[in-house]
């Protein structure tokens, strides 16, 4: 439940942040603002690196390129078919996507990531895209082809024949807790991605508003929340049933927190650990927008005061969750 938590929270997270700045600037800033966040601080370098890592890849021809992909479709929730594969060639299709976005001007969001996760493995890997299901085709395709002049690093036990016939992606037996982890590592990372990007290229102020248009966009933030509710049976519209949301929240993100002092109408939560925690002062207030949104979908009489924040340098995020009487 962790893990499916996590990974719907990063899938619509993703597609929000995607829409929210279309909304303002257009499909092609947003598209340069996805690359910029891909390429900031090797995001997407490191994540393939570490994929190969843990699972032992330690070659770098398109077997090993699929293989790094069946990884990220287990972790991910894709399906994928494996039309060809061999040392020189791969080609897959892609017939379900929890990340497919709506509007068919970003259907070219996820390129630069198959890109760089590409190089990153083989430099002489020339990548195409004949379809996407986000440009209204019935499924991906996605090609990965090496140069005749390329040298491999090692034997490939597996698949190093043309395939006769399509087959699906093999699945690996990973834990849920590596899948958990995985998924609340790339959205929290991706995130602070994101607002750092949409920072560096148009500031603070509209870094905030984008967000905001995020978590409100159709009532997403507001649903989630109310979903929540609904799951884990929390009833009424006190200061308890609000603690007891954050409570479980902050338990499937892995925040550290306690209640110092509570009383019929009001709490103090002080936050000692945030997976979210950026790093400019400036946008530190991303999560009071997101904690407004949920407390005021569970009793528009309620409050929130930001005391301390942790992206302000201080030690713990301090706020005051009040309902008016």
């Amino acid at each position: 439940l962790k893990y499916s938590f996590a990974l719907g929270s990063w899938t619509t997270q993703h597609k929000g942040n995607l829409y929210a700045l279309r909304e303002k600037y257009g499909a092609a800033a947003t598209l340069e603002i996805l690359g910029r966040v891909y390429e900031m601080g090797d995001r997407v370098k490191t994540l393939t690196n570490t994929l190969l890592t843990i699972f032992n890849l330690q070659d770098n021809d398109a077997v090993t390129i699929g293989e790094v992909l069946d990884i990220w479709d287990e972790l991910t929730g894709i399906d994928s078919t494996i039309l060809e594969r061999s040392k020189s060639i791969n080609r897959r299709k892609v017939a379900k996507c929890p990340f497919i976005t709506e509007p068919t001007d970003l259907s070219d969001w996820n390129l630069p990531f198959m890109n760089i996760l590409t190089k990153t493995i083989n430099p002489k890997v020339n990548f195409e895209r004949p379809q996407a299901m986000c440009a209204g085709d019935p499924y991906c395709e996605y090609v990965w082809k090496l140069e005749e002049s390329t040298q491999f690093t090692g034997e490939v036990e597996s698949i190093t024949k043309k395939l006769e016939t399509p087959c699906a992606a093999p699945k690996r037996d990973i834990p849920w807790e590596l899948k958990y982890n995985f998924a609340m590592k790339s959205m929290s990372e991706f995130f602070r991605g994101w607002l750092y990007a949409i920072r560096e290229k148009y500031g603070a102020e509209t870094t905030l508003e984008i967000c905001e248009r995020t978590f409100k966009m159709g009532d997403t933030l507001k649903n989630f929340t109310k979903t929540l509710q609904q799951i884990f049976k929390i009833e009424g519209n006190d200061i308890d049933t609000i603690m007891n949301w954050w409570d479980i929240w902050y338990d499937i993100c892995g925040y550290e927190h306690t209640w110092p002092e509570r009383s019929k109408t009001s709490a103090i939560q002080k936050v000692t650990k945030c997976p979210y925690k950026v790093e400019y002062k400036d946008i530190g207030d991303f999560g009071l927008i997101f904690a407004n949104i949920v407390n005021k979908t569970i009793n528009p009489k309620a409050t929130i005061e930001h005391l301390k924040g942790m992206c302000a340098g201080d030690p713990y995020c301090e706020y005051v969750f009040t309902i008016e009487e």
